[in-house]
């Protein structure tokens, strides 16, 4: 009889005091270290180096933030690209906590961005039928 443990990775609070809860904000060459090294490392989260090539020379800002662990020692990411319309987009990366903690922490003024671009690009939410129909019939 064979028994089989299952792996039990390591558990993350985000937002619990002592928790990772802290946004980074690495630089176009932080990130390209970051890639590389999951790439060699052979994590299966290493960003979108495509997508990244292709619109490197509109890239405004990139951010990080960890939500989950990948094993020991290493977080998985979410990293957020806004390009110089604001438009942009997020893909994971796995990066080790020592990496991550050497990236620098987002200003107040940085928050405040994410925040705006977060409310613009929220979609709207539908009329109620009654609203629809004064809207398409004024009276």
């Amino acid at each position: 009889m064979r028994l089989f443990r299952r792996r039990k990775w390591p558990r993350l609070d985000l937002y619990s005091p002592g928790g990772r809860g802290d946004i980074k904000k690495p630089s176009l060459a932080d990130y390209d270290r970051l890639a590389r090294t999951a790439r060699d490392q052979g994590r299966s989260a290493v960003g979108r180096p495509g997508w990244m090539s292709e619109h490197r020379g509109r890239i405004r800002s990139l951010f990080a933030v960890v939500f989950g662990t990948e094993g020991s020692g290493v977080y998985r990411c979410l990293v957020t690209v806004v390009l110089d319309d604001g438009s942009g987009g997020s893909f994971t990366l796995d990066v080790s906590r020592g990496d991550y903690d050497a990236l620098p922490d987002v200003t107040p003024e940085e928050l405040v961005e994410m925040a705006h671009l977060h409310l613009l690009h929220m979609p709207p939410i539908e009329l109620d039928p009654g609203q629809r129909e004064t809207w398409e019939h004024p009276e």
